[in-house]
């Protein structure tokens, strides 16, 4: 590789890992706080944590990538223009072209990534993050025993008079399993609460009575016992649930266009986001015809290059909602009008190329 696109990269690679680390850190922080309370909840280890991350990280990764492009290539850019770099460069005999095609060529590498990403990688690890909560909220590692309080226990929702956390002792037990026509529910004068590590916790009743539902509302089956076990796996079946739109990926979103026996409003969703994850994908590539001209304008006061960054992408990603709102509301521009933001954006990039060219 030749000196000068070494040189250029050299410079541009580092800012860029920082930039799309720090994006990366604000996106998960919200999805950080919501799983580190669930495992210290159910007591689940710290990589647990990590995994879900790595399930997670695909689907950010298609909003920070092209964010953290054009904030590393127009601060990168207007270094080298503030300490006159790109004017030796330019009467050493080298073209804007010539400077810029190295970060043309990461932007084309990074939207091709990005496609994979987009329309596969992300809506399938997302999927498999919703999955692996789900199950965890299902999970069953420890019991925190209180008097006149209902603890969750699985599917079951204990209610005890009077508990003793040391021996699990229980006085006044009310057991409950909601979702059940009017739910089944057990009494029991008293109890006792152990847990089998690895396997589940044991619920030992003596003296109580047990209601179970009927198919009819205003009719249950009851019985006494003098002894009643009841076990709670540590992982209970989490409930099949039908796939997001986030969490299908684009072959998915195609087929439940195309299915007749979608509604209307769905089959527009479905389409507008399939144009979607494409026109992101290709946002590294309209952020370079944009940002590349604006970082190598004439000297801002400091921090404008982060600013105008911003700037850019708040105009990008506000046309794209745009494009959003009207492919939902009219079939005909379902697959195109999310395009908007692209299309207005490499005009822009046109005229901005050119002018910081002939400069």
């Amino acid at each position: 590789m030749p000196i000068l696109p070494r040189y250029v990269l050299r410079q541009f690679l580092p800012v860029f890992a920082a930039s799309l680390a720090l994006f990366l850190g604000v996106l998960l922080m919200n999805q950080f706080l919501r799983l580190f309370s669930l495992a210290m909840m159910k007591g689940i280890p710290v990589w647990w944590i990590l995994s879900c991350f790595a399930r997670l990280l695909p689907s950010l990764a298609a909003l920070a990538v092209p964010m953290s492009f054009l904030v590393a290539a127009m601060i990168v850019l207007g270094q080298l223009a503030d300490s006159g770099e790109v004017m030796a460069l330019r009467a050493s005999g080298f073209s804007y072209r010539e400077i810029t095609r190295p970060l043309l060529w990461a932007a084309i590498l990074l939207s091709g990534a990005l496609l994979l990403v987009n329309h596969k990688l992300g809506p399938e690890g997302f999927h498999s993050f919703k999955k692996r909560t789900s199950e965890a909220a299902q999970k069953v590692a420890r019991v925190d025993l209180r008097s006149r309080s209902f603890t969750p226990l699985g599917p079951w929702r204990l209610y005890a008079r009077g508990t003793d956390a040391k021996t699990g002792a229980l006085e006044g037990v009310y057991l409950v399993k909601p979702g059940q026509s009017s739910g089944m529910r057990i009494n029991a004068e008293n109890g006792t609460l152990t847990s089998d590590p690895g396997k589940g916790i044991t619920l030992e009743l003596r003296d109580g009575q047990l209601q179970l539902p009927s198919r009819e509302p205003e009719r249950f089956t009851s019985g006494r016992f003098e002894r009643y076990s009841v076990f709670v796996p540590l992982t209970a079946a989490a409930e099949p649930r039908e796939r997001t739109m986030q969490e299908m990926n684009t072959s998915m979103l195609r087929a439940k266009a195309a299915d007749p026996a979608t509604p209307s409003d769905r089959r527009l969703e479905y389409r507008v986001e399939a144009a979607v994850r494409t026109v992101g994908a290709l946002s590294p590539f309209v952020f370079f015809w944009v940002g590349v001209p604006l970082g190598m304008a004439k000297r801002r006061t400091r921090g404008a290059d982060l600013a105008a960054s911003l700037g850019v992408m708040f105009l990008f990603y506000g046309l794209l909602v745009v494009g959003i709102s009207l492919g939902r509301r009219h079939e005909a521009l379902a697959s195109f009008a999310p395009w908007l933001c692209n299309a207005v954006g490499l005009l822009a990039g046109v005229f901005l190329t050119r002018r910081a060219a002939a400069q």
